[in-house]
């Protein structure tokens, strides 16, 4: 296994161009001699600025080390800063420890890539050397987005990362502040049979990336992620607020939230379920991030139990094709699964087993090439710009 990995600041580009030179003869081998390998490119180049501190890339190099160690794993640092690991056999386990890792890494981002898909692909060789390859080469061109860290965002001003004091200023200055400004919605909508689309539900949630910019804009907000997990509770404690108002539910048609499980546990959440209207009940979606429910897991099945007996209809957000496998609808006992479109979908192993289609809100449906996809498997939910009524 190379001992290079994660040198993305390292300004010496030239030990990372040869391991991606050597990454991409072992590719060659594997397709020239028909050798069965399974590979992972975690893109790390995907990653917005705040997360690509060196304590971020610490921790998604060491999400990886269960396949480190599987059998004949080799490691490969790319010089546009993502990782790749070849390994032989199937090591189910350990793909699965460090997709679960990277997931809890960067739980609550979901949102925010510019396509969560490419931070996680995977790879049967020597069937898919092409894509692979094609990868390879794309971290050896010279772009603003390949160069060292230092280099290639000199000119941007730094932002340091949320500290304890920062976030008890943030929570203060929240609690004083008129949130109902940075209230965005995302329509959820029902593919009809003679085509078209209707409005599903309406999912509402606080801009974090606005409010910060407000509120404190020299503080890079999501740095750190203990501290931007303790935030975001914070932010559903004002939403929940904001909801409990007579007049933001008076006449409203259904809705969906991002929620913690800690905040379905408190005062807030009682106090919002009180105040639903006789209409609403059975008509809110609440979205869970796999991070969170692996946090905690009794916590999770207790809070699941509460809100379904509450007629809450709950949500796992944020899957991925790659992470299909690791999070069974069915088995984790939820309603609904979104599932970020991306190619990697339709490429999948014919054998990897899809939810009921029932059960699937296809996500990120902007383009023509997602709604055929989804047409093919039954799927009736999208959320995307593909995918509104009218369209």
């Amino acid at each position: 296994m190379t001992g290079m990995v994660l040198r993305r600041s390292d300004p010496d580009d030239d030990a990372l161009r040869a391991e991606a030179e050597q990454l991409r003869a072992v590719v060659r081998e594997c397709a020239g001699s028909g050798i069965a390998r399974r590979a992972l490119l975690l893109g790390l180049s995907q990653l917005p600025e705040d997360l690509t501190r060196p304590h971020h890339l610490r921790l998604a190099c060491a999400a990886l080390d269960p396949l480190a160690a599987a059998d004949r794993a080799r490691r490969f640092g790319l010089p546009n800063g993502d990782i790749a690991i070849v390994w032989r056999g199937e090591a189910a386990a350990a793909l699965r420890a460090s997709l679960e890792a990277v997931v809890h890494l960067f739980t609550g981002e979901a949102d925010r890539l510019p396509d969560p898909a490419a931070l996680i692909r995977l790879f049967r060789l020597p069937e898919e050397a092409g894509p692979l390859l094609e990868a390879v080469e794309q971290s050896l061109l010279p772009s603003a987005g390949n160069a060292p860290a230092g280099s290639a965002r000199a000119g941007r001003a730094p932002t340091s990362p949320l500290d304890p004091p920062a976030l008890a200023a943030l929570e203060g200055a929240l609690a004083q502040a008129d949130v109902a400004r940075f209230v965005r919605r995302r329509q959820i909508c029902e593919r009809l049979p003679e085509g078209g689309f209707r409005l599903r539900w309406e999912k509402r949630g606080l801009s974090v990336a606005e409010i910060a910019a407000v509120l404190m804009p020299e503080r890079a907000v999501r740095a750190d992620p203990w501290l931007f997990r303790r935030l975001t509770r914070t932010l559903d404690r004002r939403m929940l607020a904001l909801l409990t108002a007579p007049e933001e539910l008076r006449g409203a048609g259904p809705f969906g939230l991002n929620l913690n499980i800690a905040s379905i546990l408190s005062p807030e959440f009682m106090r919002f379920d009180a105040s639903l209207p006789g209409a609403l009940r059975g008509q809110v979606v609440i979205d869970l991030l796999p991070a969170d429910i692996m946090a905690d897991p009794s916590a999770f099945l207790f809070a699941r139990d509460f809100a379904r007996d509450r007629g809450y209809r709950l949500l796992l957000h944020g899957i991925t094709a790659d992470l299909l496998e690791v999070f069974p609808l069915r088995r984790i006992g939820l309603d609904l699964m979104r599932l970020y479109w991306s190619p990697e979908l339709a490429r999948r192993d014919p054998d990897q087993a899809l939810p009921d289609a029932a059960q699937i809100v296809l996500s990120r449906a902007d383009t023509a090439d997602a709604l055929a996809w989804g047409r093919e498997q039954g799927i009736k939910l999208y959320q995307g710009r593909a995918a509104v009524p009218g369209g």
